[in-house]
């Protein structure tokens, strides 16, 4: 049986904080007149979550990932020429640049970062960001909640590599058997934590990834009653 975990690692961006789609289309209608429905954006994020989340060898370019997320975040707000991806993608970065554009907190993150402390678990992120992810959690008032934050641009690794992880755990004073990694892609997040010997969550709001032999949560919100559930069904207690 797993044994109780005491150390619970997060993503940030599309598990503690999402995309603001009223940001992007605020953004978009400036540069290019083109006013999308942030619903029909946010209703089809998912989906292209889903269409990326791979191992990134089988992907030619890293921008390539990118043109394909909001293609299909763009498309389905009804826009209609592909090969302007790019411009839409240079503008949107622009502004990124100076706040980032994941800055909309998930429901109930900072209720669900509280409930977790209260249960006795030691909370640190562990993202693959451009060196703002702390400011943004400060910002929102989540980084409260964690003991640290660690950004892959300011450390020189990005996930999968398991040396991020490994340099999370060493920092935590964690064993990677008792620690839970909790993130929104697959190939990045579940098979990164895994490789350095952690437990692994998958958000999967939209139910894509039933194929996954691992854990999975809609959203944020229902990880502390998945914890709780897994450990009385190791029949363990909380640290």
């Amino acid at each position: 049986m797993p044994p109780a975990f005491t150390h619970v690692f997060l993503d940030a961006g599309n598990t503690l904080v999402h995309l603001d789609f009223h940001r992007v289309s605020d953004i978009l209608f400036k540069e290019f007149g083109f006013r999308g429905d942030p619903a029909a954006m946010e209703g089809a994020e998912p989906k292209a979550r889903f269409h990326v989340d791979w191992d990134r060898a089988n992907m030619e370019e890293d921008r390539e990932r990118w043109r394909t997320y909001f293609w299909t975040i763009l498309s389905a707000a009804g826009w209609q020429d592909r090969a302007r991806v790019p411009d839409a993608l240079r503008a949107l970065f622009a502004q990124n640049t100076t706040f980032t554009l994941w800055s909309r907190p998930a429901r109930a993150a900072a209720e669900t970062l509280v409930q977790l402390r209260d249960l006795g678990y030691s909370l640190a992120v562990i993202s693959n960001s451009d060196g703002s992810v702390e400011a943004m959690l400060e910002r929102l008032g989540l980084k409260q909640h964690l003991e640290y934050v660690i950004d892959s641009k300011i450390v020189g690794i990005e996930k999968p590599d398991r040396r991020i992880f490994d340099m999370a755990l060493t920092r935590s004073g964690a064993v990677p058997a008792r620690s839970l990694y909790v993130g929104d892609m697959f190939h990045i997040d579940v098979i990164g934590a895994r490789g350095a010997g952690m437990e692994a969550v998958l958000l999967d709001p939209a139910g894509l990834h039933g194929h996954r032999n691992c854990s999975r949560v809609r959203e944020i919100a229902d990880l502390p009653g998945h914890v709780l559930s897994e450990q009385k069904r190791a029949g363990k207690s909380t640290p």
